[in-house]
């Protein structure tokens, strides 16, 4: 019974440790978000265009660029590398940048197409029901 309790209690106490860490990381993620601007931007852009659906678009957006930028820079510096051995060029990490830049935006546009025929297709689907419901009663 000892044995049952102390593979109880490891087991726990590795979930736990999972949750502070995942809570962790994003908390930072958040936190470098509002440093850079993303979320209070967006926030901005919603509020002045007084829809929601305009500030998610700019915070896929700005995301898609923050993070297609590096990502493509990186991979241009791995495929320069890999046919040059020796240095590195600011022109291959620029064009590299632009080309995952460019990625980010087309997967953020993406991202919010998906998102609206999932929401048109949500709010009819759910429009059915309850017309369903009030020709029932």
């Amino acid at each position: 019974m000892a044995l049952f309790g102390l593979v109880f209690l490891g087991v726990a106490l590795i979930l736990i440790g999972a949750g502070f860490a995942i809570g962790l990381v994003a908390c930072c993620f958040a936190a470098i978000l509002v440093g850079v601007g993303v979320l209070s931007s967006s926030v901005l852009i919603g509020l002045l265009s007084r829809r929601p659906s305009a500030g998610v678009r700019a915070f896929l957006l700005q995301c898609g660029i923050l993070a297609g930028a590096p990502a493509g820079a990186v991979c241009a510096w791995l495929a320069y590398s890999i046919f040059k051995s020796y240095g590195s060029s600011w022109v291959i990490l620029l064009y590299g940048a632009l080309g995952g830049a460019v990625v980010g935006i087309i997967i953020a546009l993406l991202l919010d197409f998906i998102s609206r025929r999932l929401h048109k297709w949500a709010s009819a689907r759910l429009g059915m029901e309850k017309s369903r419901a009030a020709i029932q009663v």
